[in-house]
């Protein structure tokens, strides 16, 4: 009877500490769970005005990703699910300090939706985190990087640049910067250039800008006016909220005229050091400078394929000519992934790249934020 009683006390005890560890994994989940709050869009420009943005940061107000929040609202991840796959845009946005930690809660909530996590465009900066995390890594492309401090026109290395600008102002062409808000009237002869450039082609997304007139107003916008007064180019000017702006939303007129992107981007440049940015970011050369080495991994070797031979359809090269006109570096850009079959990855993320755009609303059945005490927000 002893024993048996020792026998029902310990497999009491058993069970009692398994519903203790479900508990708090419910716990867990619940907390989680709860704090996955789609915060209103003026409550995340204040908080990267904070904390501080990255490369991509600016590609949230296309209002086409979720969020997720770490338990104390120190950092913030963007991303998008496609099939299994949560595909993070850059890296989590936040002080450094909270980073790794993000990471970390990041892979717990995709495991507990039994979802894999994918860290696209991750910065070298903290490859040291992802790797700690179980995460490995192939290089995408790199960024192009003007240092605005170090640019210059002068010698012969800018003759030919010198050249297509001063030709320009002779001609009677422009620029001009606006700041928002902006005009109905100039959004709409904005979007008819944009439709003009498109060629009936479709706008990609996540990663790649599209234009859509909520997303264009929020920004200034860089103009380039022929002689007579007509719009031929412009960009929208995003920023990392730190010392770098971003060349973001790129059009042109088809009857604009050879250089005219040229131009536009040495204005743009100069009016970012005239406006106390340290830097210019001209965006991602995709597939670009990977594979190259002999001891390169197969993955990157067969990126450089694609590279060489998707050229034709994709012009690889030519973006990489293009901004490799002006860049003064360029910072490598990667994939990090858990272990998983990389060709149904990428075909996963040109999927999610070019399938059809919507955008989501914040908070369903709220209004505008007013206030934040805590973790709390209050509505209108």
């Amino acid at each position: 009877m002893v024993n048996l009683l020792i026998l029902v006390g310990g497999n009491t005890l058993f069970y009692i500490k398994k519903l203790i560890s479900f508990s708090q994994k419910q716990s867990s989940i619940k907390n989680i769970f709860d704090n996955q709050v789609h915060v209103h869009y003026d409550e995340l420009l204040l908080f990267l005005k904070e904390q501080g943005g990255n490369h991509a940061s600016h590609l949230i107000f296309l209002k086409d990703k979720e969020q997720f929040w770490t338990r104390d609202r120190n950092a913030l991840i963007v991303y998008k699910q496609i099939f299994n796959k949560l595909v993070v845009l850059g890296d989590p946005i936040g002080d450094e300090s909270y980073i790794h930690n993000a990471i970390n809660e990041f892979n717990e909530y995709c495991k507990l939706k039994n979802l894999k996590p994918i860290f696209y465009q991750t910065s070298p900066r903290y490859m040291q985190y992802y790797h700690e995390s179980g995460y490995r890594f192939v290089k995408l492309g790199e960024e192009a990087i003007v240092k605005l401090a170090g640019f210059s026109l002068e010698g012969k290395k800018g003759a030919k640049l010198r050249t297509r600008i001063n030709k320009f102002s002779r001609n009677g062409f422009t620029f001009h910067v606006v700041e928002p808000p902006h005009s109905k009237e100039l959004l709409l002869e904005l979007k008819a250039i944009s439709d003009s450039w498109l060629g009936g082609g479709k706008e990609k997304g996540f990663s790649v800008v599209s234009h859509r007139e909520d997303y264009v107003a929020r920004f200034p916008i860089a103009l380039m006016y022929d002689p007579e007064g007509k719009i031929i180019a412009f960009a929208t000017l995003a920023t990392d909220y730190k010392q770098t702006l971003i060349i973001d939303l790129m059009r042109k007129c088809k009857q604009s005229p050879h250089g005219t992107m040229d131009v536009l981007f040495l204005h743009i440049f100069d009016w970012a050091k005239n406006n106390a940015y340290q830097n210019c970011s001209l965006g991602m050369a995709p597939l670009s400078n990977v594979g190259n080495c002999k001891h390169s991994f197969i993955s990157e070797k067969i990126i450089r394929c694609i590279y060489l031979y998707g050229n034709k359809k994709y012009n690889f090269k030519g973006l990489r000519e293009f901004k490799g006109k002006f860049a003064t570096e360029w910072e490598p850009k990667y994939l990090a992934y858990k272990k998983s079959f990389l060709p149904i990855i990428f075909l996963q993320l040109v999927l999610l790249i070019n399938r059809k755009q919507s955008s989501r609303e914040p908070f369903p059945g709220k209004g505008k934020v007013i206030a934040k005490k805590g973790n709390k927000l209050r509505y209108e």
